[in-house]
């Protein structure tokens, strides 16, 4: 039987870790890059908008503490930076991001600040005594005016300065200098993204136990496709796939169950075949590699007769078993040789087997073969006769006859039975010549004589009278293969 899913076939291993496995990465890569893709854009706004916001919040409480600083300022003549000074010392606590703030005069002159301790001591806590000290004294002269800001801001995080003008009437009287500290919205920022790899690998588990169940469900049903066309392959085909989903992959499940009937009705026709002709006909039948005709047709044919000689005689001695035993031993070598030249077994009539060379199958050298199949037929009861001998049965003597001319063959007989034969008056002169032939005697006709002669040793006789024939008939025994 030929492969139907190619030489090599596909093991469960392949279909588990081939089609299975490219799904899910196909699945999984896909929800990863949807995933990450909504998450760095809400990630991205998410932080633009806290970033925002806390500009917006650092330049408003700069605003309304420089305002606040100015209350009252033309009528303190002694001393105009008294209330602004008292007020700026509360401003850490309006905020807990703000960690410095510097009121500075027209002059530069400092006027006031504070530092937020607890800010500044959170910032620097993890960091080497020596350093934190050096680092709380540098930012109190950096407030005081004193110092540079440059390695301060590289060492106490991400700041956000802010400075504000304080021109009340449009006339400059100094500014005030903010330090908000951006660490918490640097930690939240961390923290949200944190959030967003997390819920990204978390959907991508689910995708990926989504798309594993997925491809699951697609290449379990497959596998079972796969396994089934592979014993069909060698040669078993009670295969049938059972697969519930009315997608592509129940059509294909019940194409392949659809295919399988086919396959197995095409065995039960094969087999029937094989039992009127050889194996190679009913291949060439089946595999349609020739045009044939079973509805009627006239064919050049050529028709054989075989019968026993003495049958009669032979069965009233013997009991019924040992006769159909006998018939059944005899038949299988004869048919065996009617095979092996591709002749079709037309029918068994008592003791006598009629076989077709030509119909439904046809050969340029079907009379050859007819008659080559008789010699072949004689040597083998030979052999035959001698075991049957050891054995004490009685030996098998057969006479044969064959002709060739064109015949009427199809199927005939009712809507309940028919069967392929073949009729005419070939037919009938076949059976009137072997009903002339002696024990061990092959008889032509003319005709067949005509196609073999060159081939077969012959010996021809007077023509002899039959039954249907107004005019004596040309006989021909056979004598031997010319080598």
């Amino acid at each position: 039987m030929r492969s139907f899913i190619g030489e090599e076939v596909i093991g469960e291993e392949v279909m588990r870790f081939g089609l299975a496995f490219k799904i899910a990465i196909l699945t999984t890569i896909i929800v990863a890059i949807i995933m990450a893709f909504v998450g760095f854009l809400f990630g991205v706004r998410q932080e633009n908008t806290m970033r925002t916001e806390m500009k917006r919040r650092a330049v408003k409480i700069s605003q309304i503490t420089a305002s606040l600083g100015m209350l009252g300022f033309p009528e303190r003549k002694t001393d105009p930076w008294a209330l602004s000074r008292s007020f700026i010392s509360l401003v850490p606590q309006m905020d807990e991001n703000i960690l410095y703030i510097v009121l500075v005069d027209k002059n530069g002159k400092v006027q006031g600040s504070a530092i937020n301790s607890d800010l500044l001591s959170s910032l620097v806590g993890r960091k080497d005594p020596s350093i934190r000290t050096e680092l709380v004294e540098e930012l109190r002269q950096k407030v005081a005016g004193k110092g540079s800001s440059r390695a301060i801001l590289s060492q106490l995080g991400h700041l956000l300065p802010v400075e504000v003008s304080l021109k009340p009437e449009e006339v400059y009287l100094g500014s005030l200098a903010v330090g908000f500290s951006l660490n918490k919205l640097d930690k939240e920022i961390y923290k949200s993204r944190t959030t967003a790899v997390l819920l990204l690998l978390v959907f991508i588990l689910i995708g990926v136990g989504a798309s594993a169940w997925l491809a699951s469900s697609i290449t379990r049903p497959l596998f079972k496709v796969v396994k089934a066309m592979e014993n069909v392959q060698k040669g078993d085909l009670s295969q049938e796939v059972h697969v519930k989903t009315r997608d592509e992959v129940g059509m294909l499940a019940r194409s392949f169950n659809f295919m399988v009937d086919g396959l197995r009705e095409r065995e039960r026709i094969k087999a029937t075949f094989k039992r009127y002709v050889s194996e190679q006909v009913a291949d060439k039948i089946l595999g349609e590699k020739v045009k044939v005709t079973l509805t009627g047709e006239k064919r050049v044919v050529t028709v054989l007769f075989q019968d026993i000689r003495g049958f009669t005689s032979i069965s009233e001695k013997m009991p019924p078993e040992d006769i159909v035993s006998m018939l059944n031993e005899y038949f299988s070598h004869m048919i065996d040789i009617i095979f092996k030249y591709e002749g079709t077994l037309d029918k068994f009539i008592g003791d006598a087997l009629m076989a077709v060379f030509g119909a439904p199958i046809s050969h340029p050298d079907d009379p050859l073969r007819a008659v080559v199949s008789a010699i072949e037929m004689q040597k083998v009861l030979v052999s035959l006769n001698e075991e049957r001998n050891k054995r004490g049965v009685p030996p098998i003597y057969v006479g044969c006859g064959v002709t060739t001319g064109e015949v009427v063959a199809g199927n005939i007989g009712s809507e309940k039975r028919m069967e392929y034969t073949v009729i005419g008056d070939t037919v009938n002169l076949a059976s009137r010549i072997e009903g002339n032939s002696g024990r061990g005697q092959i008889l032509l006709c003319e005709s067949t004589y005509n196609a073999v002669k060159g081939n077969i040793k012959v010996k021809a006789w007077e023509p002899i009278k039959v039954k249907g024939k107004d005019k004596p008939v040309q006989i021909y025994e056979v004598l031997g293969i010319i080598s």
